[in-house]
């Protein structure tokens, strides 16, 4: 790889040699995602600097290098490739997905229509199984980590890269998704990343986690102790949601493959057997969208006090700083993490300043706004946009959209939008029955 001159992240400019960084995108606790260039091809990717609160320790420096030399030789259509890893700039560079997270499409609008929840989940647990099978546990599955495409496709992004723990002793994740488990300071295994997977299908469902909590201890125990949210979902996801958030661990499926099975029984059973090209038709339809409109000025980000137990009002429960928003809940952050966040949103500043672009910015609150649905023209062919289910599984009718706008070309590289997706409902059939013994219904899963 070329070489370049600059600083790393000790000094007052961000630097990746052998990429131009062109634009901040966001900054979590996990560290910085950065719009960048190759400048030997001059292909866009995407950069991963990791917060010191993670490059710092020695043991996770350790794991992440094993990690990062498994994941740059694993390709999969749902998991965002690793093109290299610098470990002397703590930077991974992946590959640049054109799309937005499922984070955007949630906080725009709430619950995705059921068709779309389920793809997405079955996405993600795709590449899990992908991961799983190659020895990496992901470790902090998230609505934010999940990236949807142009073609309505989820890729699932930062595997082996969790938020730091929130307190010293805890495992390292984003506490809405935390297994049980973890808040016992037991070990990352496949079981907690199911457990996060399930945690973010009921928040495509519902529009909010499995759980909220005024502070980490309340939420610690509705993980623990508390009922599971599985009457908050569709009847459709019921058994998903009571399998995959079973508070031990061994009575959650067995592993992604096996999940995924009980996500197609559901699928065929309660919307037919076109239930991922429907779901598919959807997303890419919000994809398209909301590509074409343009980012709003981001919200500032803010640091509570360190007081663990006092009202969580300052940095979002999820791990990336562009889920902060004005009114949501938000957690205090560990002294130590939150310091080195604070820092190196400064760098980041001064480095993309350095480099003639914009500041690293949160992603935007987005504005109040109509609900948009996907036409059926934009729908493959045969294919009907999908409709949502509601708890009581009552069907509404599809409301008309507007056609995807055609985008602006503008001067400055394009963020990663928010969305506003569309409310819209399946009428259901009668319920499944789960078991890891059941056999695949047809169709076969595409992937």
């Amino acid at each position: 790889m070329q070489q370049a001159g600059g600083s790393d992240l000790t000094g007052s400019r961000a630097y990746v040699p052998g990429y131009t960084l062109d634009r901040g995108i966001s900054v979590d606790r996990a560290g910085a995602l950065i719009d960048a260039h190759d400048d030997a091809t001059g292909s866009r990717v995407l950069i991963r600097l990791l917060s010191p609160a993670l490059s710092s320790d020695t043991a996770y420096r350790r794991q992440v290098r094993h990690d990062m030399a498994v994941l740059g030789t694993l390709r999969h259509q749902h998991l965002l490739s690793v093109i290299e890893f610098d470990d002397k700039h703590v930077a991974i560079v992946y590959e640049w997905v054109e799309g937005i997270t499922l984070r955007h499409v949630i906080d725009a609008s709430g619950p995705l229509a059921a068709a779309a929840a389920l793809v997405a989940f079955d996405d993600t647990l795709a590449a899990l199984d992908a991961l799983h099978g190659a020895g990496i546990i992901h470790r902090d599955v998230t609505p934010s980590a999940v990236e949807l495409d142009t073609d309505g496709t989820g890729i699932l992004r930062d595997a082996g890269v969790p938020a730091p723990p929130l307190r010293r002793g805890w495992k390292s994740g984003t506490p809405q998704y935390m297994a049980p488990e973890l808040w016992a300071g037991r070990p990352h295994t496949v079981a907690t990343d199911l457990y996060a997977a399930t945690g973010v299908l009921v928040e495509s469902l519902t529009g909010r986690p499995p759980y909220l909590g005024t502070d980490l201890t309340g939420l610690g125990v509705q993980h623990t102790q508390g009922a599971l949210p599985s009457e908050a979902v569709p009847i459709l996801a019921r058994e998903l949601v009571i399998r995959g958030l079973a508070k031990d661990p061994r009575d959650r499926p067995a592993g992604a493959a096996a999940f995924r099975r009980d996500v197609e029984t559901a699928g065929v059973a309660f919307l037919g057997a076109t239930w991922r090209e429907q779901g598919r038709a959807w997303l890419a339809v919000v994809v398209v969208d909301r590509l074409a409109d343009p980012v709003p000025e981001a919200p500032a980000v803010e640091f509570a006090d360190e007081d663990d137990d006092a009202p969580l009002t300052g940095v979002a429960l999820d791990s990336a700083a562009d889920e902060v928003r004005p009114g949501g809940v938000g957690w205090k952050v560990w002294s130590v993490a939150a310091a080195a966040v604070i820092a190196l949103v400064v760098m980041i500043i001064f480095a993309v300043q350095a480099l003639g672009g914009p500041g690293v910015q949160t992603s935007p609150t987005p504005p109040p706004g109509p609900i948009f649905a996907p036409t059926a023209s934009a729908a493959p062919t045969g294919v009907g946009v999908p409709t949502s289910i509601d708890t009581a599984g009552a069907a509404t009718s599809t409301p008309t959209a507007k056609a995807p706008a055609t985008p602006t070309p503008t001067a400055a590289p394009n963020t990663m939008p928010i969305t506003i997706a569309p409310t819209v409902a399946p009428t259901p059939s009668p319920s499944p029955s789960f078991s890891s013994n059941s056999p695949t219904p047809s169709p076969t899963p595409k992937h």
